[in-house]
């Protein structure tokens, strides 16, 4: 289950060669995009030239055909019905959901034990997704849903071969057993939480309300199932890259202590004693640095691939229809020809010389039209995050042996980040 990993290491293979390299596979073009301006091109200024490829595609068996992954004019649609949920005005509200839930998670934890911090990460922000989102408690389902989800994640190098189709028509295949037990344990989830609002007195005012509330253009209703693929791509897309984030946002503190303790200055100044609010996000300007460095170094969303629909250009070359672009943010983040000591941990570098870099030698959350819908929401969640579990725990590593990537559809650990509490 390496095949991922692979990629990976033959991506920083590529990016040594030039801007734009390129191979075939069974006769298709493929190219590999690592430049920031042709970047830009792929995604926003000819972003109409094409379509998400095979990755994504292969994500419909688990999200089906919600935002992340339906095409255009069904994708405009989606965005324009979903939006509402992430406007600034009403993810301020969500900011006390965030600091309560980090308060709660970080209260069970007792001074001398050690914690996997990834597993911490990924149960609280899907509560926080729950509540926020969802006006629902999954509590006694958090355990279940991670590892479902996890279960699900790792049949996907296996899909990502030249014979992943066939899977899908063995069903006895362990691969393809494991997916649909995955996939069945998450759906009942998903559809329990629709049946509940359904049913109950009160509609709501949440992002499953709007989704129940949803009407097309003949006046008729989504359906259950086009319902329970927009819930699952917002419910577990959206906090499984925000509980990696977070996860090696923990690791990379408890590395670099000088750069934790100017966090825990900043807390101090500008919050004292008191919790963090929604307010304090624009003054919190080093625990935003902090998470934006380690999403510089560990993005969560790691390549981006895209296919072709019609002959095109990128810079002064041609591309053709049906060829499959890729670029990936792992590795034009750490490329030192746009950063200055490029695997270094400093999140000082965002006070002036990260600022002055093309647009996308950084971009964690994609570009053009396919912008991820939730990145305020992260930032938001992110920082009140950081900022609620620093002001009471510092953290120091259980040991010393470097963390190996397990680059799934996110960008996880492959092994626990086992990480001791130390109260403040």
């Amino acid at each position: 289950m390496d095949a991922f990993g692979e990629f990976l290491t033959f991506f920083e293979r590529l990016a040594k060669l030039g801007p734009l390299t390129t191979w075939r596979i069974g006769g298709r073009p493929f190219y590999f995009v690592n430049d920031p301006a042709l970047v830009e091109e792929m995604l926003v200024t000819r972003g109409r030239d094409y379509i998400k490829s095979r990755g994504v595609q292969r994500l419909k068996r688990l999200l089906g055909n919600g935002l992340l992954s339906s095409e255009a004019p069904l994708h405009l649609r989606q965005r324009r019905m979903i939006q509402p949920a992430f406007h600034r005005e009403r993810i301020a509200k969500y900011g006390a959901a965030m600091v309560a839930g980090a308060r709660g998670a970080s209260s069970a934890w007792q001074v001398g034990n050690d914690v996997a911090i990834d597993a911490e990460m990924m149960t609280l922000t899907l509560r926080i997704a729950a509540e926020t989102l969802f006006t629902t408690n999954v509590a006694a389902d958090a355990h279940d849903v991670a590892a479902a989800l996890t279960q699900a994640m790792r049949t996907f190098p296996a899909s990502m071969t030249l014979y992943g189709g066939l899977l899908d028509a063995i069903p006895f295949h362990p691969a393809t057993r494991r997916f649909s037990d995955a996939r069945a344990r998450l759906d009942a989830v998903v559809y329990r939480m629709i049946e509940a609002r359904r049913t109950a007195d009160d509609p709501g005012d949440d992002l499953l309300a709007m989704l129940l509330a949803a009407r097309d253009d003949d006046g008729a209703p989504m359906s259950d199932e086009q319902i329970r693929d927009e819930a699952m791509t917002i419910f577990l897309a959206g906090h499984e890259t925000t509980a990696n984030a977070l996860a090696w946002t923990w690791l990379l503190l408890a590395e670099h202590p000088a750069v934790e303790s100017a966090l825990h200055t900043e807390l101090a100044r500008v919050l004292g004693d008191r919790l963090p609010t929604a307010d304090d996000v624009a003054a919190l300007t080093y625990t935003r640095d902090v998470v934006a460095e380690a999403m510089r170094l560990y993005p969560p969303a790691w390549a981006i691939g895209r296919r072709a629909i019609r002959d095109t250009a990128l810079g002064p070359w041609t591309i053709p229809a049906g060829a499959i672009l890729i670029t990936s943010q792992y590795v034009m983040h750490r490329d030192p020809a746009l950063w200055g000591d490029p695997l270094a941990f400093r999140p000082e570098r965002w006070q002036a010389e990260a600022r002055a870099l093309p647009k996308f030698a950084y971009f964690p959350f994609g570009g053009g039209s396919r912008l991820c819908i939730g990145e305020p929401f992260a930032w938001m969640e992110a920082v009140l995050v950081v900022a609620t579990i620093a002001q009471r725990w510092r953290f120091e590593r259980v040991d010393t042996a470097p963390i190996p990537l397990e680059p799934l559809v996110t960008l996880r650990p492959k092994v626990p980040i086992r990480l001791r509490p130390i109260a403040r």
